[in-house]
This record gives C-alpha cells, sequence and structure tokens, in this order.
C-alpha cells in the first residue's frame, strides 16, 4: 500500500476515533434518562472502546509508512488534541489526558523516526500539554488547551526544525 494512502486512511480512522464515540455518549445519556435499558457505564465504555481502536488502527497504519512527512507526523497529536476540545465523553479529564498522552508520545516517536538527528527534547512540549491538559483549566472551555496545544506544535516543530539545521550545517 502506498504511503499517501496509508497517510489518507489513518487520517480517516483518526477522525472517526474522534466522532464515532459520540454514539457512546448518546447512549450512556439516553440509559441515564430510562431512554434505553442499558447502564450508562455501557455507553462510557462504547465510547472509549471505540476512541482507542480507530486510533489504534490509525497509529498502524502511520507507523508502516516508510517515506514520513511532517503532516503525517503531526497527525496522532492534532487528532488527539481535537479529541480534547471537544466535549467530554467521561466526566473530568481523564479521558483528554489520555489520549492527548498517547498522540503526543506516538507523533515525537514518528518525529525522531523522521528526523534521526531531531533532539530528544521534541517530545517534552507535547507531553507538557498532555499534562497541562490533565490538570490545566485556567479558562474556561476547551481555549486554554488550544493555546497550549499550538506552543506545544511550535516549540516541538522550531526543535525538529532545529535538527535539520545540523544536518545541512555538517554536509
Amino acid at each position: 500500500m502506498a504511503d499517501k494512502l496509508k497517510t489518507f486512511l489513518a487520517l480517516i480512522f483518526f477522525a472517526l476515533g474522534v466522532t464515532l464515540p459520540l454514539i457512546g455518549v448518546v447512549a450512556a445519556i439516553a440509559s441515564m434518562f430510562g431512554w434505553i435499558e442499558t447502564d450508562a457505564w455501557v455507553g462510557i465504555a462504547l465510547a472509549v472502546a471505540t476512541l482507542f481502536v480507530f486510533f489504534l488502527i490509525g497509529v498502524a497504519l502511520l507507523a508502516s509508512v516508510k517515506d514520513l512527512s511532517w503532516l503525517t507526523v503531526s497527525l496522532p497529536f492534532l487528532f488527539s488534541a481535537l479529541y480534547s476540545w471537544i466535549p467530554d465523553l467521561i466526566p473530568f479529564s481523564i479521558d483528554d489526558a489520555a489520549a492527548m498522552t498517547a498522540g503526543a508520545i506516538f507523533s515525537a516517536f514518528l518525529a525522531i523516526r523522521k528526523n534521526p538527528n531531531a533532539p530528544r527534547w521534541v517530545a517534552l512540549p507535547l507531553i507538557g500539554a498532555a499534562i497541562y491538559t490533565f490538570f490545566g483549566g485556567a479558562l474556561p472551555g476547551p481555549i486554554d488547551e488550544m493555546l497550549v496545544d499550538i506552543l506545544a506544535v511550535v516549540v516541538a516543530v522550531y526543535g525538529a526544525n532545529q535538527g535539520n539545521k545540523e544536518i545541512k550545517g555538517n554536509e
């Protein structure tokens, strides 16, 4: 399978992983109001399982891409950030922090695989954004998380580009 097709399929699976868990949320809400005869935890479990299954399929597709682009490298972090910006599936921010951490670690792994000379600290701002997702909340809603995520991406891209400059300087 071609790298562009793998990236496109990963994009679709990440998008499904962000949107399909809403079905589980609807089921949980419907069970709380007695509209369906099931426990609310069934809907929450469905939402979490859907998120992680589609995320893992997207990760597997990206892991098999041979010629990585920076867009490909950033997809796991971008979709986990998007997931953290939408209304919570589970109360508090446990699911948001888990998704952000997984996306940050995998994007950092892909960045280092794309450019082995990239400094290892590139992962730190991404993981810092994931930690902020768990403990943050200075501003209501997802505004502060968006700002932290954007800052993390800018710093990580700057660090990755520093690795590119070191390569060109040594040639």
